[in-house]
């Protein structure tokens, strides 16, 4: 891989015919290449029974608009990968300027508390069960209709079987490991 363009930049050789694996050093930079990618902040969340799991999220993508279809990428060790597979489905509620304590707490490490309050965050259900955020700039219940590897994540996809948006609501933006707002230009 040969990133360039930039004052840093990451070589990975070729070793054999497969690349050589990464190193700390390397990890790192690729970290903070990635962290140059603007996303917005969005918490995806699911419940499995009693369970309302929930995490901070930037890897979501729009798939398809015939059939409507979102991609979420999740960490296969989070409560949350585990209520997603339980309830086959989950909600995307990206955030608006205004949540940015929701996105700190949702991706903080899980406990038992965070389990049982959700953050203390309002949510409301739409088609499938899962807990969409009060308050959110826009939202996407999804059902579940393929789940693919990813390394360390799973790649969700998922059919929408619910949305809604707030129009001209301001964004949270996350950008060099911070979050940001947009600038109007």
């Amino acid at each position: 891989m040969d990133l360039t363009g930039g004052d840093r930049h990451l070589v990975r050789a070729p070793e054999g015919g497969t690349l050589a694996p990464m190193n700390e050093e390397q990890r790192q930079d690729l970290r903070a290449m990635m962290a140059r990618f603007a996303t917005g902040v969005s918490v995806v969340a699911a419940r499995h029974g009693p369970l309302l799991a929930g995490m901070t999220a930037n890897a979501i993508a729009s798939v398809s608009v015939d059939p409507p279809l979102l991609m979420a990428s999740i960490n296969v060790k989070s409560e949350t990968h585990q209520a997603i597979i339980g309830s086959h489905s989950f909600a995307v509620s990206v955030l608006g300027m205004h949540q940015q304590s929701l996105a700190d707490c949702f991706a903080r490490p899980t406990t038992a508390g965070k389990l049982q309050g959700f953050c203390d965050a309002p949510w409301h259900e739409a088609e499938t069960g899962s807990p969409i955020l009060d308050g959110c700039i826009a939202f996407f219940d999804c059902r579940v209709t393929a789940r693919h590897p990813g390394g360390d994540h799973s790649l969700f996809v998922g059919e929408i079987a619910a949305a809604g948006f707030t129009p001209d609501a301001d964004p949270l933006i996350w950008y060099a490991s911070g979050y940001r707002g947009l600038t109007p230009g």
